[in-house]
C-alpha cells in the first residue's frame, strides 16, 4: 500500500513540477497570441461550427480587426467576449459555466479522472499467486 501512494506522489510531482516548467519556459503571452486564443473561443456568424481564426469569410476577419484592436487598447478577454456575446447570440465555442453547461464541463474531467484512476489500478495491481 505504501509501495502505491509512493508511485503515484512521485507521479503526481512529476507532473506539476512539468508544468510548472513549461510555465517558465513558455512565458507571458504575446497580444498576437491573445488575439489567436480569442479568436479560436470565437465562433464565426456565418460559417458553422469555425472559428474566426479558422474562417476564410471577410465578416470573420473583421471580427477578427476588431478584437486586435480592443486588445491593443487593452481591453480584457472578458471585456471584449462580453462586447461580442451582447451583439451576436452564441457567439462563444467555450460555453459559459453555468447550471445549464455543468455537464459540458464537469463530464470530461470526470471521465479522464476515472480512466486514469483505472489504469493506474491496473499497472499497480500485483499478480495473484498461481495455486496448482
Amino acid at each position: 500500500m505504501a509501495d502505491r501512494r509512493a508511485i503515484l506522489a512521485g507521479a503526481a510531482t512529476l507532473i506539476l513540477a512539468g508544468v510548472v516548467g513549461w510555465g517558465l519556459v513558455v512565458g507571458e503571452p504575446s497580444d498576437r497570441d491573445r488575439v489567436e486564443a480569442l479568436g479560436a473561443r470565437i465562433r464565426c456568424p456565418v460559417c458553422q461550427g469555425e472559428s474566426i481564426v479558422d474562417s476564410p469569410t471577410p465578416y470573420a476577419n473583421d471580427i477578427l480587426g476588431f478584437v486586435e484592436e480592443k486588445v491593443d487598447e487593452g481591453w480584457s478577454d472578458e471585456q471584449i467576449l462580453d462586447y461580442l456575446e451582447a451583439r451576436f447570440e452564441g457567439i462563444r465555442l467555450d460555453p459559459r459555466f453555468s447550471g445549464t453547461t455543468v455537464l459540458l464541463w464537469v463530464l470530461p474531467a470526470g471521465v479522464a479522472i476515472a480512466g486514469a484512476w483505472l489504469a493506474a489500478r491496473r499497472l499497480i495491481r500485483r499478480p495473484e499467486p498461481v495455486d496448482g
